[in-house]
């Protein structure tokens, strides 16, 4: 289920915010010291999305046993059913990347590793939420 959103939301305004006023510099073309897809980056994404994954699975199985959704971010689109919520977890897969993207052509190549890093530690933390309060757990023997 994810972080609430009075943490993800600051976050992410401050890295747009970022990277918007670092684009806007005029600065020398620089070398990138590594391609975008390189083994960290494939490795970082792929933890990633398998967290994501698991994060979908276990809210969509919440939800399904007359859970409710905590995250007033997510609330909307998770609580009108599958589709809304592939959108919700396909986008913020999605959004990792580009956010990642751009900090890798604005030459802040830390927040890059970085950001792939902070987004799997709020998935897995919405993982283990999610676990914890399993709405099935408690009706079984």
């Amino acid at each position: 289920m994810g972080l609430p959103g009075k943490f993800s939301l600051p976050i992410l305004f401050v890295t747009l915010f970022l990277c918007g006023a670092s684009a806007a510099q005029d600065l020398p073309e620089a070398s990138s010291p590594h391609g975008f897809w390189d083994r960290a980056n494939k490795i970082f994404f792929a933890s990633h999305a398998t967290l994501e994954a698991l994060d979908f699975g276990i809210t969509h199985l919440n939800l399904s046993d007359g859970g409710r959704e905590l995250d007033p971010m997510a609330k909307a689109l998770c609580e009108s059913g599958t589709a809304g919520q592939l959108v919700f977890f396909g986008g913020r897969m999605a959004g990792v990347v580009a956010i990642s993207y751009l900090l890798h052509k604005t030459g802040h190549h830390k927040l890059e590793r970085a950001f792939p890093v902070y987004a799997s530690g709020d998935s897995a933390y919405g993982v283990a939420y999610s676990f914890a309060h399993r709405q099935g757990a408690s009706h079984k023997n």
